[in-house]
């Protein structure tokens, strides 16, 4: 009889990897970004033209309110879906490309979005 011991570690390929639910979620979050993003341009696009058109918009209240909603909605998903990308990333035996390109495409979009912001309040009176 044999004294030797069957190993116990399997010898073929290893396992593959899992997907990564975490980074998904992420990347389904960044969707719903861009939606609100398209969303507040053509809210956006509706707006009056002329100098003393936008002066009674700032009156208007509710009209106000809606941008507001639409834009900060915007940037909570794109927030979101960056930190929902972050961690699919460090997610041990997760796949991490899907991460990776869901954070990058986040945080382009965040930068576009508040250097538009930016600009536009640097622009403003």
């Amino acid at each position: 009889m044999s004294t030797e011991r069957p190993s116990e570690l399997p010898s073929g390929p290893e396992q593959p990897e899992r997907g990564n639910a975490v980074a998904w979620a992420g990347v389904g979050c960044a969707l719903i970004a861009v939606i609100l993003y398209v969303v507040l341009q053509q809210m956006l696009m509706q707006l009056p033209a002329t100098r003393a058109e936008l002066d009674v918009l700032r009156t208007n209240a509710p009209a106000l309110t809606r941008l507001m909603i639409v834009g900060a909605g915007g940037a909570l998903m794109n927030l979101i879906a960056l930190v929902l990308c972050l961690v699919g990333y460090v997610a041990p035996g997760r796949s991490r490309i899907v991460a990776i390109l869901g954070a990058l495409a986040s945080g382009l979009m965040l930068l576009a979005f508040f250097s538009i912001v930016l600009v536009s309040l640097m622009l403003g009176e």
